[in-house]
């Protein structure tokens, strides 16, 4: 029996392989990258964030001190989020239930980005979103206006123009 002849047979065996291998290399190297750039992001998010509900400002009007405390996360948003993903912070949206009567409050970035390698996945870009929830503590001006309605209720005040000092016996 006469064998055929096998010359280039490892050739094209390599090439294959080192097509595929290559290929995944490439794959995960970009779903690294997104994974990366989704970190950096959700940080500058959560930064922006605290920042947010942290900012407290001494007026009596609730809204303007919010207004403040958007300008404030926005530039934290800036400042956290790395000059080679070119992101804007004026997309930064937040839920503000004073306004919008929303039940969480935080900040959230909506981006896009190419999942992958044109290859797998297509050249369309995929959409992301990085949301921040946290707890938020009442700012003076609102803690102010609830112990006011409080003492108006238990002494009959017409205004709020006194101090006093509350007592809890825990009971």
């Amino acid at each position: 029996m006469k064998l055929k002849n096998q010359n280039g047979q490892s050739t094209i065996e390599f090439i294959l392989t080192f097509t595929v291998t290559v290929g995944f290399i490439f794959l995960f190297l970009q779903m690294s990258i997104n994974y990366t750039n989704g970190y950096l992001i959700h940080h500058a998010t959560y930064m922006a964030s605290r920042s947010y509900l942290t900012a407290d400002s001494e007026r009596k009007d609730p809204l303007e001190g919010d207004v403040e405390a958007e300008k404030f996360a926005k530039a934290t948003f800036a400042r956290y989020m790395p000059a080679f993903l070119k992101l804007d912070s004026s997309k930064l949206k937040i839920n503000n239930p004073s306004t919008s009567k929303k039940a969480f409050v935080g900040l959230y970035y909506e981006f896009s980005q190419i999942f992958s390698l044109s290859l797998i996945g297509g050249r369309e870009n995929m959409d992301f979103r990085s949301e921040s929830f946290l707890g938020r503590e009442p700012t003076r001006p609102e803690t102010y206006e609830q112990i006011c309605k409080r003492m108006k209720s238990l002494i009959g005040a017409s205004k709020c123009e006194f101090h006093m000092t509350l007592e809890d016996n825990g009971g």
